[in-house]
């Protein structure tokens, strides 16, 4: 789960609303962030957006609740992993969306999509040569300058692109060694 938020049900401050009545009251988080999302929790080891996500308390017991009664409606309950995040939204999951929430997880897991957290499909490229030449050419040098190479005092820096044989690209890294441009690797 992201990061936890709600206060247990059994704490003496649990109230629907922030600080109690008030003229414009305030309600807390988890009773507008009751919508769901369930993932492999492979799919969200490494990623950026697993930093920022939150789980609701009860969200995460219902889940839990969930799983241990075997009251969903999917294949199998054996070795399922998941990771589930808190939305905005004031409904409650219905049973068919809790159940629809882990097939897709479970597809995602059978079809090997499961750790996938990046795919695109390109179409066949019609010139090798070409297209490295393009990597060499206009695409390393204009990424290589949106670094702060000049910046970096201490340690390697990719320094060019070179096209080395035809569809191979080499970026050479160097280092400042005494004043001098010392080649300290290839990728």
């Amino acid at each position: 789960y992201g990061e936890l938020f709600g206060i247990p049900e059994s704490s003496p401050d649990a109230s629907p609303l922030v600080g109690g009545p008030r003229r414009y009251p305030i309600l807390r988080d988890e009773y507008t962030m009751r919508s769901i999302r369930v993932d492999p929790t492979i799919s969200m080891t490494g990623n950026a957006a697993s930093n920022s996500m939150r789980s609701s308390r009860f969200s995460i017991g219902e889940a839990a609740v969930r799983m241990a009664t075997k009251s969903l409606d999917i294949d199998s309950y054996d070795g399922t992993d998941v990771c589930l995040t808190s939305l905005r939204g004031l409904d409650l999951p219905t049973e068919e969306e809790w159940s629809e929430e882990f097939r897709r997880v479970q597809e995602m897991l059978s079809s090997g999509r499961g750790a996938q957290l990046f795919s695109a499909s390109f179409g066949s490229v019609p010139s090798v040569e070409r297209f490295s030449d393009w990597i060499a050419t206009k695409w390393a040098p204009a990424v290589m300058k949106t670094y702060d190479i000049a910046g970096i005092r201490v340690g390697e820096r990719p320094v060019y692109a070179l096209v080395t044989s035809p569809g191979k690209v080499e970026i050479v890294w160097q280092d400042i060694v005494d004043f001098q441009s010392v080649q300290v690797g290839k990728m």
